[in-house]
């Protein structure tokens, strides 16, 4: 998978595309980064962004963070339902 579907340069985008997208390599790569707050911090700001159809894992990728991290409150503005399509 080419995290960076859009683009030549890693963006903010490449973590959601890894969250929605990505296989379990992948996955454990995003996880180990995540240990470090400011980068989750990055990664939780992104899961806003998701894709509505694929809520399952941004939830659980609030989950995961605010597990690694206590006190990171993630939001995943769940009543914005909108497409972007």
């Amino acid at each position: 998978m080419n995290p960076d579907r859009s683009t030549d340069v890693p963006t903010a985008w490449r973590w959601l595309n890894v969250i929605q997208r990505g296989n379990t390599e992948d996955w454990r790569v995003l996880y180990r980064r995540c240990h470090d707050r400011a980068f989750a911090e990055e990664v939780a700001r992104t899961l806003a962004w998701r894709d509505p159809d694929l809520m399952a894992s941004a939830r659980l990728w609030s989950y995961l963070l605010e597990d690694l991290h206590p006190g990171l409150k993630v939001d995943l503005r769940e009543d914005d339902r909108q497409s972007a399509v």
